[in-house]
């Protein structure tokens, strides 16, 4: 029995770890509360940036995508949307963008980010042949911030409730839901946070590790010459000669080729300490930008680089916000002076 003490205990030590990270308090809060508002520009940008196609990709002048919306895994959830009236159908649209603003902003946060979700996946599965994966991860994503706590930083629910704390918590469940206070136990707000906020952790895991298994199997990402052929592709040249800068370098293809490929295989080991932690989460946001500026796929990076921020300490963002907090006071300092030195200058 003595041998087996020192195990036990040890065991017993990880448990208490482990509740208390799920019991105690929500965690990755700032994190949360940054991916709420960064995949939410990503879900407007992908809105406003089909606006003008939207009829024939998506409403009423798609009946060439029939055929793709009967075999959508959804059902007839597509069927949301109103093809009888073109005016009809973009009201509903503009009121899904109003749904990404009200996100961005943290309005009503869970009840406007589960209109979103349905919003946009009835929307994107009326034609499917246009989706991409920055589609599904924001969609994915979308859901599990429903669940967590996504709005206690930076947004207008956080204003709502200072405010009522302020006036003294209202009691009964409808008044305090109204003053968007919580209305479960503390404990038990914690662990369905922090239990969301695992889940929404390992999707990004089993994204990234997925992706650098497949690539590893290539016998083009193992040579280094992978990127060589969509960076070819006119259709990904937003700047071409850019494109053609990285791939007539055969250097810096192969570093770049080799760079995604580890970058993602080594992402989650990275995550354990402090430090690689910083190098991983910095590297793959910069794999990201890469991949939005080469390729043309801006609302994607979005999503993914939304999804990286719960990766990011709430140290870090406190110090990036006391930061932007006092850029923002020295600016209207500068300005009130400016103000008050005018009408000297104009009467003079």
């Amino acid at each position: 029995m003595s041998l087996l003490a020192p195990a036990l205990d040890g065991i017993g030590s990880v448990r208490d770890k482990i509740e208390s990270w799920y019991l105690d308090s929500k965690r990755a809060t700032y994190g949360l509360s940054f991916s709420r508002i960064v995949v939410g520009i990503a879900v407007l940008g992908i809105l406003v940036t089909n606006f003008g196609t939207r009829h024939a990709v998506w409403g009423p002048g798609s009946a060439w995508a029939d055929q793709l919306r009967a075999r959508s895994v959804f059902g007839s959830l597509s069927d949301l949307w109103s093809t009888s009236s073109p005016t009809l159908f973009t009201m509903q649209y503009v009121l899904l963008m109003a749904v990404a603003v009200a996100v961005v902003v943290g309005w009503r946060t869970r009840a406007s980010i589960v209109v979103l979700v349905v919003g946009m996946t009835a929307l994107v599965e009326r034609n499917p042949l246009v989706g991409d994966q920055g589609d599904n991860i924001a969609r994915i994503g979308l859901i599990f911030l429903a669940v967590a706590s996504s709005s206690e930083h930076w947004s207008l629910d956080a204003r709502r409730r200072r405010r009522a704390l302020a006036a003294g918590a209202p009691s009964g469940v409808l008044r305090r839901l109204g003053a968007g206070l919580p209305v479960l136990p503390t404990w038990l707000g914690a662990t369905v946070h922090n239990l969301a906020l695992s889940a929404l952790a390992l999707q990004v895991f089993i994204l990234y590790l997925a992706s650098a298994l497949y690539k590893v199997q290539g016998g083009l990402w193992q040579g280094g010459t992978a990127l060589y052929y969509p960076l070819s592709l006119h259709e990904y040249g937003v700047f071409p000669w850019l494109n053609h800068l990285l791939i007539s370098n055969g250097v810096i293809l192969t570093a770049a080729t080799y760079f995604a490929v580890l970058v993602q295989l080594f992402f989650v080991p990275a995550l354990i300490h402090p430090y690689t932690r910083r190098i991983a989460v910095l590297a793959v946001i910069a794999m990201h930008i890469g991949i939005a500026v080469l390729m043309g796929l801006p609302w994607f990076s979005l999503s993914m680089i939304a999804f990286d921020g719960i990766f990011v300490s709430s140290v870090t963002y406190r110090r990036l916000e006391a930061w932007a907090g006092e850029r923002a006071r020295l600016a209207r300092i500068a300005l009130e002076k400016r103000r008050s030195r005018a009408p000297a200058s104009a009467t003079g």
